[in-house]
């Protein structure tokens, strides 16, 4: 009588049972996708093609292309985290352009075909040193809006040659479709398959995110569009960079009757960016804002008065009461300053002009509508350099002047680095191009400010402290 098997050992039995089931069941699901599917919980959705999104225009450049070049740097962490010499003949099928035609913008568009890029991969992506793994030989499949990321699988009895469609979504891929053979699956919505297919894609967008190209362009250059086609990838990337300042940008026309000028000074402490706007006074309206009880900064005066131009004025005592005569809207405060100093006036009939009050006084009797007297004059009428050396201590500071030219136009010039002594700012006007009559000192230092917002074009540089007087440009 054979004996009877403990229940322990019918346990044992049929587990191991159920196990060669599983695998039986592995191993012929690898060896037919259609049986693999179904044991993962795939749908199938049909042929390849009729998931694949319709093709895109090619990328171009914006203006004519730099001549083409074989060499880049670039750095893909963490695959590259070193900076990486890539050559146009290292992959074959590539090719780099660029183009620089945009003052501050440097723009490059490589081109790769699908041999180029998988050999691209192979070189800097792809772990040769990994031992086995999940997957190897790795393969990108381009197709028209998307890839399809190949790779043999390891399933455990064998490897499965599978396949993850990547769809292009905005600037990043999203995954759409599992393939197997010929045929796509749709992805669970959920499980470890998911979040592996989410995982692929969030790592190529990134490497995307991450690459930085430098050539012979300036600035390095990150990419901004990626096109997918059935033959190739196009990626543009693009870099600003900070362009250095013309020496001298020449008059520029903002408003009528409002040209901006900046230019360099060279000093003696260092070279001053100076700004300079030259105002028709026939085509723009002066004011001169006032309120010693009430003291603000440059860019507050500016906004509640809507100006289109501010400047800070002349001196003022520790009480914020100006120095010298003041007049706003017609009303007048304090006193008079001798023949050292200078006026800027408007008349009741609209008439404007800077003065030297040693050859034009102030009289009591004037119909002003506006005025400000400051000192020194740094430009004597006629054109001649009025403030010598040696006049002060020679210490440079930041500047604001007021002047007039010879055919009467105002302009206002500020120096807010703080790099010119007064003796090197009258030297400057006088001896510049500007065909100045005479030139007006105001307040500088902490005062000197400028705030200027014509036709797109803004220069804010705020007073450090606040003032108890303005000059106020608006438009006719």
């Amino acid at each position: 009588m054979r004996p009877r098997a403990s229940a322990g050992t019918i346990a044992v039995a049929g587990v191991l049972s159920g196990i060669a089931c599983v695998l039986l069941a592995l191993f012929a699901a690898s060896s037919w996708p259609r049986l693999l599917a179904p044991l993962l919980g795939l749908d199938r959705q049909g042929s390849l093609a009729a998931e694949l999104p319709p093709g895109s225009a090619p990328l171009t450049l914006d203006g004519p292309p730099l001549a083409r070049f074989g060499r880049l740097e670039f750095y893909l962490p963490p695959f590259a985290p070193e900076r990486s010499t890539l050559a146009a003949e290292d992959l074959g099928g590539a090719v780099f352009s660029g183009e620089a035609t945009t003052s501050g913008v440097s723009n490059y568009l490589l081109t790769l075909d699908e041999a180029a890029l998988n050999r691209f991969v192979d070189q800097w992506v792809t772990d040769d040193d990994s031992g086995p793994g999940l997957y190897r030989e790795v393969w990108i499949d381009l197709q028209p809006g998307s890839v399809i990321l190949f790779a043999d699988v390891n399933l455990g009895l064998r490897w499965q040659r599978a396949g993850l469609l990547l769809v292009q979504d905005g600037t990043g891929l999203r995954p759409a479709r599992l393939v197997l053979g010929n045929e796509s699956y749709a992805l669970p919505d959920s499980g470890l398959i998911l979040g592996w297919a989410n995982n692929v894609a969030t790592n190529a967008e990134r490497a995307l995110e991450a690459l930085v190209v430098t050539g012979p362009l300036p600035g390095e250059a990150r990419v901004s569009q990626v096109r997918y086609h059935p033959d190739r990838v196009e990626i543009h990337a693009q870099a600003t960079y900070p362009v250095p300042p013309s020496p001298d940008t020449g008059w520029q026309p903002l408003e009528p009757g409002l040209e901006l000028r900046q230019m360099d000074v060279v000093a003696q402490f260092g070279t001053e960016r100076v700004t300079i706007v030259r105002l028709d006074p026939s085509l723009v309206r002066f004011r001169v804002g006032y309120d010693p009880g009430s003291q603000r900064r440059l860019s507050t005066w500016a906004t509640r008065s809507g100006a289109l131009l501010a400047i800070n004025g002349g001196f003022f005592t520790p009480e914020n009461d100006g120095i010298g005569m003041v007049v706003s809207d017609g009303q007048r405060w304090g006193t008079s300053l001798g023949g050292y100093a200078g006026m800027f006036a408007v008349t009741a009939a609209g008439e404007v002009s800077v003065r030297w009050l040693t050859t034009w006084p102030y009289h009591p009797n004037e119909a002003l509508a506006e005025a400000l007297q400051s000192f020194p004059v740094l430009v004597k009428p006629g054109g001649h350099m009025g403030f010598p050396a040696g006049t002060d201590e020679g210490l440079p500071d930041r500047r604001t002047v007021i002047a007039q030219d010879r055919v009467g136009r105002i302009l206002i010039i500020v120096a807010p680095s703080g790099f010119l002594s007064l003796h090197e700012m009258a030297m400057f006007l006088a001896e510049s191009d500007l065909a100045l009559d005479i030139a007006l000192n105001l307040d500088g230092g902490a005062s000197t400010g400028i705030w200027l917002s014509a036709d797109e074009r803004e220069v804010k540089i705020d007073s450090f402290t606040p003032i108890p007087s303005v000059i106020l440009v608006e438009t006719r």
